[in-house]
């Protein structure tokens, strides 16, 4: 499944966050995110504490802070950036549910350009933000400038990528060879689009270690989100359907407006149009199916995402 987030900085500002779909996409796509043991233990590995003053770049709602509250929260001090004023006010009126213990602030700014000084916050951390910039390596060098010496950075990025040209389990009907390794070569071409209209990189977060290493970060460390996406009719708890009910409204509700992006894309990529009306033909004989299957509630499918969590830490 996609992960995004809200822009942070200008070259992003195309897309606005602060409504329609991609606000939905920014508040639905964070719901049963992580197992909370999961946290629990990552809390460890990062090694927070209480009071520590922690910056949230391209903060969006605030969904770090308040994952993160409960291991350093108390005498703390957050403070989350946006380059979304709207999505700051929202947050600045939802933070007193979950800021108990210590101070929560936000602040509109770009991130490119944190509105912070050198050596700030004992921890910097971003979360689908570098995916989304057509200069990430910038940004990176801007959390590291305002962290501390020995201060901990932090990136949470997927690699959508690698989750597109992997083959998980569903229950719709098998593909020809022809035709799966045609899926496949188009998400290839369309990566290759998406960079060059501007709108990131979606396999970012296998490359984040190495950027970090670049710019001067030591004990650098990842880890995955282990949660696994999972349909089993009946859906009988909360995140499947949760899950389902995404699923239907970007395969069905939303497919016309993902098949124009994915058109877009493709050619900027330098793909062939007889092959993306091969491409089409494939999405549009296995629609109605899909959808008859979640009607009848006989749809079924299994498979990984690829969302890394990067630590490293400032030389001292």
């Amino acid at each position: 499944m996609q992960e995004e987030n809200s822009s942070m900085c200008e070259d992003t500002k195309k897309i606005d966050w602060s409504k329609g779909r991609w606000k939905e996409m920014l508040i639905e796509q964070r719901k049963f995110m992580w197992h909370k043991d999961t946290i629990d233990k990552l809390a460890v590995w990062l090694g927070l504490k209480p009071g520590m003053t922690a910056v949230d770049v391209g903060c969006g709602l605030g969904n770090l802070g308040y994952t993160y509250c409960p291991y350093f929260g108390k005498g703390g001090h957050y403070l989350g950036v946006d380059i979304s004023a709207e999505l700051i006010q929202e947050a600045e009126e939802a933070v007193k549910e979950w800021a108990t213990e210590g101070e929560a602030k936000f602040v509109v700014g770009d991130a490119y350009k944190l509105p912070f000084s050198d050596n700030f916050a004992d921890w910097v951390m971003c979360q689908t933000l570098l995916m989304h910039l057509e200069k990430p390596e910038l940004a990176l060098a801007e959390m590291i400038r305002v962290a501390k010496p020995g201060g901990l950075v932090m990136c949470n990025e997927p690699d959508n990528l690698s989750v597109m040209l992997i083959k998980p389990y569903w229950s719709m009907p098998e593909l020809k060879i022809e035709e799966e390794l045609l899926v496949k070569k188009v998400h290839l071409i369309c990566h290759q689009g998406h960079l060059k209209l501007g709108r990131g990189d979606n396999s970012i977060g296998s490359k984040v270690p190495v950027m970090m290493k670049k710019l001067g970060l030591i004990g650098i460390d990842t880890r995955m989100n282990d949660k696994v996406h999972f349909l089993i009719p009946p859906y009988e708890d909360a995140r499947q359907q949760h899950l389902l009910k995404m699923m239907k409204k970007t395969q069905l509700d939303e497919h016309e407006f993902w098949m124009e992006r994915t058109r877009e894309e493709f050619f900027a990529g330098g793909g062939d149009p007889r092959e993306y009306e091969r491409f089409r033909e494939i999405s549009e004989r296995l629609k109605p199916i899909l959808q008859q299957q979640i009607e009848e509630g006989k749809y079924s499918a299994c498979g990984p995402s690829f969302f890394y969590v990067i630590k490293g830490r400032k030389p001292e």
